[in-house]
């Protein structure tokens, strides 16, 4: 056998456990979200039942919550379960930013709304699964159709955060008092 040849042998076989290697990460990396026993949701259950609204203590830099949690900013969430049906969620707008995002169980945020989409102070959407949206949808009257923003969730359970910001120290009690004004609410399909 020639240098030549077992230099290319010897490459094929180095590229081969490299694809291989990468092969199982990429496995390894997309499987253990969905194995892992204590996801977002699962943190965030001892805290609260379905569709109450739990105020976050404040973040410091030693003790938080959840990650990347700013001690500026006060949070509240509600958990919810669409297999019991779709739920209404809503939250007043104050004097500062505010924000309500959903997320699924394991913690991805897939619907996001600011205080700049609220109307007449408050803002609100209905949450439900694609099935009782359709539903939703056909009862709607044709003279006066809703106009609740319907958010068709990816997964039957997850979370809705509120986040309110505040601007100074002082101020977060006041901020704190508005996250927790956050609703979560059953919402009944017409029959």
């Amino acid at each position: 056998m020639k240098p030549r040849q077992r230099a290319l042998e010897a490459a094929a076989y180095v590229a081969a456990i490299l694809i291989l290697a990468a092969l199982v990460h990429l496995l390894v990396v997309s499987i253990v979200p969905r194995v892992a026993a204590r996801d977002a949701f699962a943190k965030l259950e001892p805290l609260g039942a379905l569709d109450e609204t739990v105020a976050l203590p404040r973040a410091s830099p030693k003790e938080r919550l959840l990650p990347y949690a700013d001690p500026a900013v006060a949070m509240s969430f509600c958990r919810f379960d669409l297999a019991l049906g779709p739920i209404r969620v809503t939250a007043p707008t104050g004097r500062a930013f505010a924000s309500i995002s959903f997320h699924t169980r394991r913690g991805l945020v897939f619907y996001e709304l600011t205080d700049k989409a609220a109307a007449h102070g408050l803002i609100g959407a209905v949450l439900a699964t694609p099935d009782d949206i359709r539903l939703l949808a056909a009862h709607d009257d044709e003279e006066s159709a809703s106009r609740d923003l319907r958010i068709a969730a990816p997964d039957n359970e997850g979370y809705v955060a509120m986040r309110v910001f505040s601007e100074l120290p002082s101020l977060y009690a006041q901020a704190e008092a508005e996250a927790r004004q956050l609703k979560c609410r059953p919402e009944p399909i017409p029959k």
